[in-house]
């Protein structure tokens, strides 16, 4: 079969190679559609240690069942599907108390040496698998997996209605966690990023504040226009500069939730935190069912203004050149296969 093939460093071409065989309780799955996702393109440059070549990557994919296992008689040829990307163990701790995302034998589709789907087929355990809604075409599908990590996210933050709120980074995450808070009630939604086009694209999906921190004066800005503060903040980029922004602007005791994963380690005011009685909260992923649940969350999802473009497999190794350029004004990107 067709994949685009991750080789080392910015070195991915597309390739020819075996088919996957199915086991019992698994399914072939046809991809549709794949989402490229900032991971990659950081994986694509060779910057996280977390695609090892050679593999496949892609986590974020839509697809038609090809065939199916032998044991398996819920599901048929020719369904629609979309699928969770990780295979877990069932039996661990976590697993067994829904936290999937968590589970201890976790391996993650199209992560470290594990193909993903950027290519033709994909086999996939069965439990993994749910079914697309007619409503919801192969590319919006794609979505499901970026939504669902945002949905967490919020859903960790707990009660949002009527609260003055920060988003960190308006990348795919951002915006998607901006889209969850208008649908929840949140009072003031403010959200920073460096990238001009991106606050414009947020300022159209509801951001009733969009300020560049290299242009302007964040925290000075805020406390003129929310003089009540901020209760809450969303850190989507993972670096260093953004986690202490997010941490500077909060007011005592409020609440930051690290969405983003840029960097592995970084240095924060750890008497900020302390003198202030700062909240910090992970979030990682999503589980099975928080994923299942965002599925009815996307039909009310705008992504017509965050869709890029979608271009064919071919044109994969091109298109994550373009990626990685800083004047890129790519923001989501779908390769259609």
């Amino acid at each position: 079969m067709k994949a685009l093939v991750y080789y080392g460093p910015q070195d991915m071409r597309v390739s020819e190679i075996e088919n996957p065989k199915i086991k019992k309780d698994e399914v072939l799955v046809k991809v549709k559609a794949c989402g490229i996702c900032g991971s990659d393109v950081h994986g694509y440059l060779g910057i996280t240690g977390r695609r090892i070549p050679p593999m496949v990557m892609g986590h974020e994919f839509t697809g038609i069942v090809s065939s199916i296992g032998e044991k398996i008689d819920d599901i048929s040829i020719g369904e629609r599907v979309v699928v969770y990307p990780a295979r877990f163990c069932g039996r661990c701790e976590f697993c067994k108390i829904g936290l999937t995302n968590l589970c201890i034998n976790r391996t993650i589709f199209g992560v470290m040496d594990v193909n993903g789907a950027m290519a033709e087929y994909v086999a996939v355990p069965r439990e993994n698998i749910l079914k697309l809604p007619e409503s919801i075409d192969f590319i919006k599908g794609t979505f499901l997996e970026p939504l669902s990590v945002a949905y967490r996210a919020v859903k960790t933050a707990g009660d949002i209605l009527n609260r003055n709120i920060l988003i960190v980074g308006a990348g795919t995450i951002g915006l998607l966690i901006l889209q969850i808070l208008r649908l929840g009630g949140a009072r003031a939604v403010v959200i920073t990023d460096i990238n001009d086009k991106r606050l414009e694209i947020a300022k159209d999906l509801g951001a009733d504040l969009v300020l560049n921190p290299n242009k302007e004066d964040v925290k000075e800005f805020i406390s003129k226009s929310i003089p009540s503060g901020i209760d809450l903040a969303f850190e989507a980029v993972g670096l260093e500069t953004t986690v202490n922004q997010a941490l500077g602007i909060i007011k005592n005791r409020g609440t930051c939730i690290f969405v983003g994963n840029s960097m592995k380690n970084i240095t924060i005011d750890m008497q900020n935190i302390v003198t202030r009685e700062l909240r910090i909260l992970g979030t990682y992923t999503y589980t099975l069912g928080e994923f299942s649940e965002s599925i009815s969350l996307l039909e009310k999802i705008n992504i017509d203004k965050m869709l890029s473009k979608v271009v064919p497999l071919d044109d994969g190794p091109e298109v994550f050149k373009e990626l990685t350029q800083k004047d890129s004004a790519l923001l989501k990107v779908v390769l259609s296969i």
